[in-house]
């Protein structure tokens, strides 16, 4: 398999496993009333996989993130893809953080790396892609009037929530895998 192919099959399995994610979340809540959803698991397939691919996910996360908002929320087009842009940069600009805290490195090596690490993850790239997602709907007049400050405060949280609950224990479970080889 050539490295394009490869490149190729990586995108689409994770605007697949994010399209999933993202469909799954959305049955769960809006079976039990709840929308917009408290919790967004399909950020955490975002952040890692932009930590461990990089630029070279980032139509994958695009795909998928359209996919997610289109078919499974029923988001209009435009607005799908003013947030599959910044559901695409804020993670890429997140991992290349995390990275570059890290020395260029996937994983943590210290507890202060860590701390960024989950500030970014948890906290930064949230941010971003809620001022990017609730801006756009914002400026195509999808927002209702005087409910900026707490639409970006709810999309910010449930990204942050899907990452806390999601990403964190699969950086513990790679940092733990890390540490046992390096002891080995």
């Amino acid at each position: 398999m050539s490295d394009l192919q490869r490149k190729v099959l990586e995108n689409i399995i994770v605007a697949s496993v994010y399209w999933v994610v993202s469909h799954l979340n959305w049955l769960l809540f809006s079976s039990v009333g709840v929308f917009p959803m408290p919790i967004w698991p399909a950020a955490t397939v975002a952040i890692i996989a932009a930590l461990y691919r990089g630029w070279a996910i980032a139509p994958g996360i695009a795909v998928g993130t359209i996919l997610a908002n289109h078919f499974s929320l029923g988001a209009p087009w435009l607005f799908s893809f003013c947030i599959a842009v910044m559901n695409t940069l804020g993670p890429i600009g997140g991992a290349l953080l995390i990275r570059w805290k890290n020395g260029g490195d996937t994983h943590f090596r210290n507890i202060g790396n860590m701390g960024f690490g989950l500030f970014v993850a948890v906290m930064l790239v949230p941010l971003i892609t809620a001022f990017g997602g609730i801006g756009s709907k914002d400026m195509l007049g999808m927002l209702p009037e005087g409910k900026f400050a707490v639409s970006i405060v709810r999309w910010a949280m449930a990204h942050g929530l899907g990452t806390l609950f999601f990403a964190v224990p699969y950086f513990a479970w790679i940092e733990s895998k890390v540490s046992h080889e390096q002891s080995v």
